[in-house]
């Protein structure tokens, strides 16, 4: 599948519009940065691919500042996820 640039920018076009009139957008807050990702599992259901792919997409940004100078360290630019209560309660309520 190839990157349609002119089909991008008219849907984007269109959505801007519908924002804009639904009084949620205004093309003056626009400005550079590399923005927000978001991943997200459409039906609702928690999966390892998820965290997965928020993973990569957080690798792809490190020339927006995720990592230091040094090359090893980072501006704690990172995934949050959601983890069960049941989780945490599980492995703790055996420890002393």
């Amino acid at each position: 599948m190839s990157f349609d640039a002119s089909k991008y920018i008219r849907k984007r076009m269109i959505n801007e519009e519908i924002l804009r009139d639904a009084g949620i957008y205004d093309p003056s807050w626009e400005h550079d940065n590399c923005g927000v990702g978001l991943v997200a599992a459409i039906n609702g259901i928690p999966s390892r691919a998820v965290v997965e792919a928020a993973i990569n997409a957080l690798r792809a940004i490190w020339h927006r500042g995720a990592v230091d100078a040094d090359g090893m360290t980072g501006d704690g630019a990172g995934i949050h996820i959601a983890i069960p209560e049941n989780f945490h309660g599980a492995r703790c309520e055996n420890r002393t």
